[in-house]
């Protein structure tokens, strides 16, 4: 009895792992083949938007999302934040007319809500690819990483939310120069 009980077992586990692996297969095919979907649920209760894109008066390209980028293991959340990208840049950019960098720096600046007490998530525990894909594959004309930089930041903020930023290495000086809450003191209670 107890080993058909384990045999029942294995073969259930199997199934639960085959249903998980078409699932996250046919959501890729649907991501990678379906047009962009006009109404997106929001993931905060404040946002306006899901995601947004402008270009500043200092011509910066700026990204915004409403939450906080997600762990490395929370790729469900990931493709989501990806999917909220593309429909940010098809609203941005309908004619796809969006600025085209050949090198630039990426800029992630992490911003976590003043109101909660929890410790920021150390930049190699965050995900990135999925969104850094899409953000290439929209705004750069090459994706080698010799053409492409990154900077990481993390810092408080009324709300939470993640700002990228997408500028030529010329741009990131001045930017860094008006953005000192990014890298010049410490707001995290250790």
């Amino acid at each position: 009895m107890d080993q058909l009980s384990f045999h029942s077992r294995k073969l259930l586990l199997e199934a639960v792992r085959s249903a998980e692996d078409a699932a996250i297969r046919l959501r890729q095919y649907a991501a990678a083949t379906l047009p962009p979907v006009w109404e997106l649920p929001e993931i905060s209760g404040d946002a306006d938007l899901p995601a947004s894109i402008k270009i500043t008066a200092k011509g910066w390209l700026r990204i915004e999302l409403p939450c906080v980028m997600p762990r490395r293991e929370d790729n469900d959340r990931s493709r989501f934040l990806a999917c909220l990208l593309r429909n940010a840049i098809y609203r941005a950019f309908p004619k796809q007319d969006q600025p085209r960098f050949y090198t630039c720096v990426l800029v992630y600046e992490h911003i976590y809500d003043l109101s909660q007490s929890r410790r920021f998530i150390g930049h190699d525990n965050l995900e990135l690819k999925h969104c850094q894909d899409v953000l290439e594959a929209a705004f750069l004309t090459n994706d080698t990483a010799a053409l492409r930089s990154a900077f990481q930041c993390s810092h408080r903020g009324p709300q939470d939310n993640t700002r990228i930023w997408i500028l030529i290495p010329e741009q990131f000086p001045e930017w860094l120069k008006w953005h000192r809450e990014c890298w010049n003191d410490s707001t995290e209670n250790m």
